[in-house]
Order: C-alpha cells, then sequence, then structure tokens
C-alpha cells in the first residue's frame, strides 16, 4: 500500500515523495516499539549506537521526526544540513533548527547527528565563519557533528581548487572544537560527508586523516554501478582500517543493500530514498536480515 501511495506521489515530484514519507514515520511513530534488539548495538566514533542504521541528512531538516525514529528501529539520525541563513526549499535556518532542538529537552533516546555547511550564497572567504557559527550555536544539541562540504548551484569544497580553503575550514573547526569541549567538559565526535561522485576521493580523505576528524560518511547514491560503488567503499573501508569509521549512504533500498555495505566494511549506514520508496517499514527489515545473518560488527 504505501510503495503504491509513494509512486503515485513522486509523479507530482520528490518533495511530495518526501512528505509522505515523513508524514508515515509519524504515524508509525506513534505506534511501534521496534527497539532494535542488543546484538545489533555497536560503539562508532566512540558513541553507542542501538542499531547500524540511520535516517540520512536531508530528509529531516528541522529535527521535527526525530522523536519518533528510536520506535521504527532507527540507530541514530542526522538532521539538517543546517546553514546560517535560511534558503527557502533548503534549509530553514540555523536559528529556526537551534531552537527546534532547545525546545526539546529530554535525553536522545538515538545518536543525533546535526549536519552543517554553507550558504549558497557566502563569499569563498566567508565560508569558515558560516560552518563555525553552526558549530558554535548547535554544539550542545548534538551526539556528532557532519561537515557537509559541497552545495548544490553553490560553493563546493570537493574541487581541487578549494583545498587550501577546506584546510582553513577544518583547522578553525578543529581550533574551536578544542574550544567548545573545554567549556562545556563534552568532546563532540565530527565526522566529514564526501560525496564519491564528485571525485578527488583519496585527496579529500588524506585531507581528512590528516585534520584528525572522527569519521567518514560517504555519499553518492546513483554515481557509477552497484559494484563500483561497493568496491569504492572496500577499498577505502581496507585502507582506514581502524583510523576512522565509514558511514555509507546513498542507494540503499533493501536489506540486503545494507548486508553488502556492512560486509565491504561500513561501520554505520544512512537511508533516505530507500524510506521514501519503501516506508519506514524498511528499517524494521533491515534490522531483522542483520540479525538473521548474525553480522559480526567491528
Amino acid at each position: 500500500m504505501y510503495e503504491t501511495l509513494s509512486t503515485l506521489a513522486g509523479r507530482f515530484g520528490a518533495p511530495y515523495a518526501r512528505k509522505l514519507a515523513a508524514a508515515s514515520i509519524r504515524m508509525a511513530g506513534a505506534f511501534e516499539s521496534a527497539s532494535p534488539p542488543p546484538r545489533l548495538r555497536r560503539t562508532v566514533m566512540g558513541l553507542s549506537f542501538p542499531s547500524p542504521v540511520g535516517l540520512a541528512a536531508g530528509f529531516d531538516k528541522r529535527g521535527t521526526l526525530y522523536p519518533a525514529l528510536p520506535g521504527l528501529g532507527f540507530g541514530f539520525a542526522e538532521i539538517g544540513s543546517v546553514i546560517p541563513r535560511p534558503e527557502p526549499g533548503r534549509s530553514p535556518g540555523l536559528m529556526a533548527v537551534m531552537q527546534r532542538l532547545a525546545s526539546n529537552r529530554a535525553p536522545h533516546p538515538i545518536p543525533l547527528g546535526v549536519s552543517i555547511s554553507m550558504n549558497r550564497a557566502t563569499p569563498l572567504k566567508q565560508i569558515p565563519m558560516d560552518y563555525l557559527d553552526c558549530l558554535q550555536k548547535l554544539w550542545r544539541y548534538a551526539d556528532y557533528i557532519t561537515l557537509n562540504l559541497g552545495v548544490r548551484a553553490g560553493p563546493d569544497l570537493h574541487l581541487p581548487e578549494n583545498r587550501a580553503l577546506l584546510h582553513t575550514v577544518f583547522s578553525a573547526i578543529k581550533r574551536e572544537r578544542w574550544v567548545l569541549a573545554s567549556m562545556d567538559g563534552r568532546r563532540v565526535p565530527i565526522a566529514v560527508k564526501i560525496d564519491q561522485g564528485r571525485g578527488h576521493i583519496a585527496d579529500l580523505i588524506d585531507c581528512v586523516r590528516e585534520h584528525g576528524f572522527d569519521g567518514l560518511i560517504l555519499s553518492g547514491e546513483g554515481k557509477g554501478d552497484k559494484s563500483g560503488r561497493l568496491a569504492t567503499l572496500e577499498r577505502y573501508a581496507h585502507a582506514l582500517g581502524d583510523e576512522m569509521p565509514i558511514i555509507s549512504v546513498g542507494g540503499i533500498h533493501t536489506a540486503r543493500d545494507a548486508q553488502e555495505r556492512l560486509d565491504a566494511g561500513a561501520a554505520l549506514l544512512q537511508v533516505y530514498t530507500g524510506m521514501v520508496q519503501s516506508g519506514p517499514g524498511l528499517v524494521k527489515s533491515i534490522n531483522a536480515q542483520l540479525l538473521a545473518n548474525s553480522v559480526g560488527y567491528r
């Protein structure tokens, strides 16, 4: 039933299909209580995740769906990407998200990640300030922070010509994290999201390693064939070893897809389009598959 409705909604555009999925999550979350079995729990970036399956950034831009997710079997969620100033259709802006998160004083039942980025119109020299503004204001609400490097129709820190700027952003983030951690006594892990479809992956990963961040989110739905994406994930998971965990996102539509990503070396998974197409039952299906296969987590 859900997939039929999703197909119909998709004919009117992706935003309609996503709204249907969001409404289904809210309704299902109010009645479901599918906490993942303890055997699925794992520790990544120093955080405890009840399940390796999370909701990818871009789906829940404001953090309004987060309370419904634990009952659907999610092990974590990432909201955003959050940018300093509102952009219609992309983000409500930093202040709106901060106010939403501040209104929820309950302890997080699952880890909450917050993806941060820059505004499209931000001059290149001001980009580090966009990231710092978001980091400073959202630090207290996040269990981990993700640095999203790319903006459609805007600045893109993936590009080789922006490599010096990328180092400037990373250095500024590292300094500010030390200040914030010293002030509140809490260390918040920081991951970096790289779109493998934009190329230059090896160089970008070297930058992330050089600055000593805690995790890598490797995305790239629809970029190359399935076997090619798995081979890329496996290659970098092997190269990084225990130095830095990889969170794999993009193209996870079934429980088999999820199993293959974990087998290739991903520490955690994030779903987006699969949720839109299959609805909230997808995560429960993935958890059941992982449990049945007795996956040995790192």
